[in-house]
């Protein structure tokens, strides 16, 4: 086999953040980063209504690609100064790919969704937040 057959064929084999994709599907996705995590996630549905109930598909990663812990999901009005109505649940499947399932913005404006991450040690929270009109 020729040298640059072979090492083109293990690059193909062995994509870049391969353990933790930041493409969710359907090209849409959302990264969040902090100094020790990165988080990629996609609604489902794509489009979130109010009073209707979404899903998060997410890769929960340290920044190395090495897969980690998604402790908790919440999600508050800060302008309102409270959260919503329903407790979401968190199913893993043991990789770093999570659903967090049950989660409705109850009505209309800026919603800061939280999630917490740990790998090994500390629990650090990282946040994103969500405009509903």
């Amino acid at each position: 086999m020729r040298p640059w057959l072979t090492l083109l064929a293990g690059v193909i084999s062995t994509p870049a953040w391969a353990d933790c994709p930041l493409d969710l599907g359907h090209g849409t996705g959302i990264v969040v980063f902090s100094d020790r995590y990165m988080l990629a996630l996609r609604p489902d549905p794509l489009r979130i209504e109010v009073g209707q109930p979404f899903a998060l598909l997410m890769n929960v990663c340290t920044k190395r690609g090495d897969p980690a812990e998604l402790v908790l999901v919440d999600a508050t009005m800060p302008e309102h100064k409270h959260g919503m109505n329903y407790a979401p649940t968190i199913e893993a499947d043991g990789s770093g790919r999570y659903r967090v399932e049950g989660l409705l913005f109850h009505m209309p404006g800026n919603w800061e969704v939280a999630f917490d991450v740990r790998s090994g040690g500390a629990i650090q929270r990282l946040t994103h937040d969500f405009v509903l009109k």
